[in-house]
């Protein structure tokens, strides 16, 4: 058996991991960042929250090497090869039995032809 070992590249999904920041200040606004998105929040002059979230670009797939091993149980070596043997022929066709083999599909071709509009007539 033959084994040999090769590194594909694979595209591999992760999970982002939860992430988790919190902040507490006497200011009317706040600003929160880490490495995935950073939110602002405010407190406007008539009461009302303003609160935006804002996500930073980032690849989710990652390309990684991972190994991949083949076997190959089909293993194959030198032969010597056998000599041919020429087996004699006790005689060879004569001439009548040579005209008749390949007489054979000349008058067929000829009939085909001469009967042609009789054997597509009755299609």
């Amino acid at each position: 058996m033959v084994t040999h070992t090769e590194l594909v590249p694979v595209a591999v999904r992760f999970e982002i991991p939860p992430i988790s920041e919190k902040t507490t200040t006497r200011d009317s606004s706040s600003h929160l960042e880490n490495g995935f998105a950073s939110s602002d929040a405010r407190i406007n002059r008539d009461g009302s929250l303003y609160h935006s979230l804002d996500m930073k670009p980032q690849s989710i797939e990652k390309e990684t090497e991972v190994p991949v091993e083949y076997r190959d149980s089909i293993v194959f070596r030198d032969r010597e090869v056998e000599k041919v043997v020429e087996v004699p022929v006790e005689r060879e066709l004569s001439w009548w039995q040579r005209v008749r083999l390949d007489g054979f599909w000349v008058l067929l071709a000829l009939a085909a032809f001469a009967f042609r509009k009789q054997l597509f007539g009755l299609l």
